[in-house]
């Protein structure tokens, strides 16, 4: 299959993005990221500090739930370029 050549039926939300003006809105904040990127660093940090004394989670389902959520939508990509 020539991957060049791929070509897919474009949804709604697709068609209405407007790429120039998301350019001019990340050169315009791209300074915020490092704002989120140390209060990320500091939740994660502050999180494993205030539940190392705590009881574990049991996440086993949870997270068997969300990996198939995961499968279930690159399945549903997978179909979407095969049809085109």
């Amino acid at each position: 299959m020539n991957m060049s050549a791929l070509t897919l039926q474009e949804y709604e939300f697709e068609k209405q993005f407007n790429e120039n003006e998301a350019i001019q809105w990340m050169q315009e904040n791209w300074k915020k990221s490092f704002l989120f990127s140390a209060l990320y660093a500091a939740f994660i940090f502050g999180g494993r500090h205030l539940m190392k004394q705590r009881e574990k989670f049991e996440l086993r389902k949870p997270l068997i739930l969300w990996s198939l959520s995961l499968a279930v939508f690159r399945l549903k990509a997978i179909i979407r370029v095969q049809k085109s």
